[in-house]
């Protein structure tokens, strides 16, 4: 009898930190690695780090030699990695995303025959002092697509450091430009070059993402001291600060550099009749460009020996008078680029004062232009608005005002916040798309403002109202790197800036951005996950904000209003409006009455709250109705007939 009773008194006493544990947000899904987390507490139900909360970081010392001629990129690395965890490590993932190149690759994106290659080939490799053999596969070593998982001889134990030291080379890829590879033949923009350990974390351990080209990156922070050596015509941008512009400009260029680091003022560094002349660094056969970046989580660089290169600097915290460097390098021909200096510390100012409001975090940011839209920390590869395959869009500049904001944004989510985007791509991508629409309709001043500053672009220009309420149009929290385009697309974009309008329209501005900057202080440097948002934006708003999240995260759905009936008694009108579909979103009214004249009537979505999925609307009836229109250009819609009543008179 008590062999019977026992386990089942055990698990009652498992079973019941459980039910307290998380009965304050039951009705929002908590997946079983979530559940574990906050068991072990490094996570709370406050959205704050837990008390246990740990994560790893490396730090990466690498010297790169690069040719552009061949396009061979050698490199060698010294990495000191810290298991901060409290387990002990007797396996670790190595990221080779230069694989996605490699002949016979899955991948989301087209990769030309001649761009295919042989891969990443590693040379040598010791991990904590034991050298492993990756001549072949074996039962210690096995080749992912994209990643290298090595069972450790030597393993680490909880709370140490050990060293890696690795040594590799490959190819760069002339064309098929993914976000990294050649952009002209003496123009190149290297992303991804080096051997980058997997995050190792509380939620789901070892990250074994294989990397197929849509769903991007989570890497853990770390200290850079990288070493570039090329041709010595050439210029490198890189991610972090040039520690030797005296050695590798001439004076006449140094003397420029030096002075756009304090003014406001435009500098041009090298202009299109000094491009021309390949004259801009010392004299030697190869320099050596050297570059230090502190708690960043990847590193990039560029090269080019014809670009011209403006730049110019920023305050952005008045209290500390820290200042940031912002240069942009670019082909003569790229016409927008002349101007993005300007729209890039237009972008920094509005991010630093405006929203969110928070210091730009990063000492210096370069704008490159390359052949991609893509970020990097301190590093932004953008393509020129004149490229062949944006020679139909309306208008460029205004196009080129929101790439430039949207990819700067970027410096916050997700290298300011470390956010997993292979997994929730929502958390940094729908951010930038949220603020870019915000610069854009700042900074134009033409009659597209209401069409550019707004999320219309992408709900109506794009793929959304193809999709939205089908069977591609899935919840948001659905996992970035298990979705294909356009689900992919949408959820990553344009639903998440849609629904951060929404959370303004519910808490009100500023407690909409108080509410964020606290996310973003506690958080600052860590990796938080859906959960932690969702959990401290209750706890920092003090509103329970789960009937806003479940339906707009967790549930299949589609936003849609309609007007169902119009009544006139008692000297008033009365607007009965149905939520027909699931997600809550606010209702805006526009009268139009008998004599042309307008009036718009507002409520905010917090009608929706208590589940009613009627709301009424009521307004004197003074003057006659002729129109009423439901919606406008920032609230999504799934079906727009149901949003007009006209009256007959």
């Amino acid at each position: 009898m008590k062999k019977l009773y026992i386990p089942g008194i055990v698990f009652l006493i498992t079973m019941i930190p459980s039910v307290n544990i998380f009965a304050q947000d039951s009705e929002l899904y908590i997946s079983l690695n979530f559940q574990k987390a906050y068991k072990n507490k490094t996570r709370s139900m406050s959205g704050l780090p837990g008390s246990n909360y740990w994560q790893n970081q490396a730090n990466y010392q690498i010297d790169v030699d690069f040719d552009p001629k061949s396009r061979l990129l050698k490199g060698k690395a010294k990495i000191t990695y810290f298991n901060n965890s409290p387990d002990t490590l007797r396996e670790m993932y190595i990221n080779l995303f230069p694989n996605i190149f490699k002949k016979g690759q899955i991948r989301d994106e087209v990769v030309e025959y001649s761009d295919e290659t042989d891969g990443l080939t590693i040379e040598n490799i010791s991990i904590n002092k034991a050298v492993v053999d990756t001549a072949k596969e074996n039962e210690k070593i096995i080749y992912g697509p994209t990643n290298l998982k090595v069972i450790l001889d030597s393993v680490i134990p909880p709370k140490t450091q050990a060293p890696i030291n690795i040594k590799w080379h490959y190819i760069i890829n002339k064309g098929s430009h993914s976000r990294t590879g050649g952009v002209d033949s003496t123009t190149f923009f290297i992303a991804y070059f080096f051997p980058h350990i997997a995050v190792y974390d509380d939620i789901d351990g070892w990250d074994d993402f294989h990397f197929k080209g849509d769903a991007e990156f989570y890497n853990d922070f770390g200290d850079f001291d990288v070493n570039i050596t090329v041709p010595g015509n050439f210029v490198v941008w890189g991610t972090g600060i040039l520690q030797n512009p005296d050695e590798v400009l001439q004076k006449k260029y140094l003397k420029r550099f030096q002075s756009a680091l304090t003014t406001e003022k435009i500098v041009h560094i090298v202009d299109s009749t000094e491009a021309l002349l390949k004259n801009v660094t010392t004299h030697n056969t190869q320099n050596i460009w050297k570059f230090k970046a502190k708690n960043v989580s990847d590193f990039a660089f560029a090269t080019s020996d014809h670009y011209l290169w403006d730049a110019t600097s920023l305050v952005v915290d008045t209290t500390s008078g820290k200042r940031v460097f912002i240069d942009v390098a670019y082909n003569k021909d790229a016409q927008d680029f002349y101007k993005v200096t300007d729209i890039a510390r237009s972008s920094i100012e509005y991010m630093s004062f405006v929203f969110p409001a928070v210091p730009f975090p990063f000492p210096q940011i370069t704008v490159f232009n390359g052949l991609s839209e893509m970020e990097y920390p301190m590093m932004v590869n953008n393509w020129t608005v004149y490229n062949e395959e944006l020679e139909d869009y309306p208008n460029k500049e205004n196009y080129s005002i929101a790439l430039t904001a949207h990819e700067i944004f970027h410096s916050y989510f997700p290298f300011y916040m470390g956010i997993n985007e292979s997994k929730y791509a929502w958390m940094d991508e729908g951010w930038a798309s949220f603020v870019d629409y915000a610069i854009t309709n700042k900074l134009i001043s033409d009659s597209t403002a209401t069409r550019w500053g707004t999320a219309n672009y992408l709900l109506y220009d794009n793929v959304y109202k193809e999709i939205i309420g089908s069977e591609l149009d899935l919840p948001m929290l659905s996992m970035s790197k298990m979705t294909k385009r356009p689900t992919y697309s949408i959820n990553s974009y344009a639903k998440p800036a849609m629904f951060y309008m929404v959370l303004e329209n519910v808490l009100g501005k500023n407690e909409f951005k108080r509410t964020v900057q606290e996310y973003m202080r506690v958080w600052n440097g860590k990796h938080p996950m859906p959960y932690d948002f969702f959990f401290i934006l209750n706890k920092v708003s003090g509103q329970n904000l789960n009937w806003l999240f479940k339906p707009w995260f967790f549930d299949m759905g589609y936003p849609d209003l309609s007007i169902k009936n119009v009544v006139q008694q008692s000297g008033a009108y009365t607007i009965e409006i149905e939520k027909v579909g699931h997600y809550p979103v606010p209702v805006h009214l526009k009268l139009t009455y008998e004599d042309e004249s307008t009036e718009i009537l507002q409520r905010k979505v917090s009608v929706w709250k208590s589940g009613s999925s009627t709301c009424s609307v009521t307004c004197p009836d003074s003057k006659k109705i002729k129109r009423i229109e439901l919606g406008n250009v920032t609230i999504p819609d799934a079906n727009l007939i149901n949003n007009i009543y006209l009256f007959s008179f």
